[in-house]
């Protein structure tokens, strides 16, 4: 007997393109085997997970499906999948009502995604994911004067730089990533554990990211102040925006001084930028590797800032940060020893490739 079992689906955005590209997910499971349904608006790489606990964990993507999934499947609707035995179900027990719905069964979900070369790093209980930033050139430092009101001698001159390919974090490091790797939460709001983390200091998030990379077996690190600023213009699919992935009022993309309420909000709320990455401005100051410098004029490849300083470089305003702290050339700086109430960060990787086990 077929037993049908709909769900308000966890939907996904294609980090380069823009607007919803999957939609209307359903299931029908049959004993053993699923049966998944979707519509697709633009022809995409398709990728499957599920979870079993109503979306808190999903677990690898699924190999053994047939139907409109892997490399080139074309848009339109009623796209079909079919997953066979998956374990996770198997012994799931359901009693469907005269309807054919039990309300049990809303712990299933599956994730049908738009594969945009991101990789799910699993850590503990659960999984966080790393973004691809290819490599390129840009002009670093402010490029459009006055678009966003103010523009600090910190953003001047503006140079060329090149920098290599890496990965970057597709949401500022959450508060359920920080404890599950370090036990203890410092940070001042904690309504929701997709917060991001806060009150950490440059020293800080450097000790969370060696025990990170002890974990998990990857190298990660903070990233430099060029590859910030190059993820938040887009990379290379950048359209010039002076926000990261908006022009105009900054609402869009950030939780900042007209809009946060003076409180941190949960990641991944607000639009993503070109490259798919989420609060590249507002919510919390992000720490980069370098040491503070004043800009110069000449081309550069894969700088690193000066060997010495003072001050660690923050990007991307925080909560409570006027529009110009948002754009994607402002800068600061501050101490690296001292976790103030809105810093946080972002994970950089510079491969995914699965690392060897010893």
């Amino acid at each position: 007997m077929k037993h049908r079992f709909l769900f308000g689906m966890m939907l996904l955005f294609c980090g380069f393109a823009q607007g919803q590209n999957i939609s209307n997910v359903a299931f029908v499971r049959h004993d053993k085997e699923v049966t998944i349904t979707y519509d697709l608006s633009k022809t995409a790489n398709i990728r499957v997970c599920v979870s079993i606990d109503g979306g808190r964990y999903y677990g690898e993507y699924i190999q053994n499906m047939s139907g409109d999934v892997g490399k080139d499947v074309k848009a339109g609707k009623g796209k079909t999948i079919i997953v066979y035995d998956l374990p996770d179900l198997r012994f799931l027990p359901y009693e469907p009502d005269s309807t054919g719905y039990n309300p049990s069964d809303t712990l299933i979900r599956f994730s049908v995604e738009v594969d945009d070369g991101s990789v799910d790093i699993k850590v503990g209980d659960m999984k966080f994911r790393m973004m691809p930033v290819p490599g390129g050139t840009f002009t670093m430092g402010c490029t459009r004067p006055g678009s966003a009101k103010h523009n600090y001698e910190a953003e001047f001159p503006t140079h060329k730089v090149t920098v290599d390919s890496f990965y970057m974090g597709k949401f500022e490091v959450t508060q359920r990533l920080w404890v599950t790797v370090m036990g203890s939460n410092p940070s001042r709001w904690t309504y929701n554990d997709s917060l991001p983390v806060e009150q950490v200091s440059w020293s800080d998030a450097q000790m969370f990211i060696a025990r990170l990379s002890q974990m998990t077996g990857y190298r990660f690190r903070l990233p430099t102040e060029a590859e910030w600023e190059f993820a938040a213009r887009g990379g290379n699919n950048s359209k010039g925006h002076v926000f990261p992935g908006q022009d105009g009022d900054p609402g869009a993309v950030a939780w900042y001084g007209m809009n946060s309420g003076n409180i941190t909000h949960p990641v991944g709320r607000k639009k993503a930028n070109e490259l798919g990455l989420h609060d590249m401005a507002g919510n919390v100051w992000e720490w980069c590797s370098d040491w503070y410098e004043a800009y110069t004029a000449e081309a550069q490849t894969n700088p690193r800032g000066p060997k010495h300083g003072d001050s660690r470089i923050l990007r991307g305003g925080c909560l409570n940060s006027p529009s110009w702290g948002c754009t994607v050339s402002d800068r600061s700086w501050y101490q690296p020893d001292y976790g103030y109430g809105f810093h946080g960060f972002r994970l950089v990787l510079d491969s995914v490739e699965e690392p060897e086990e010893e």
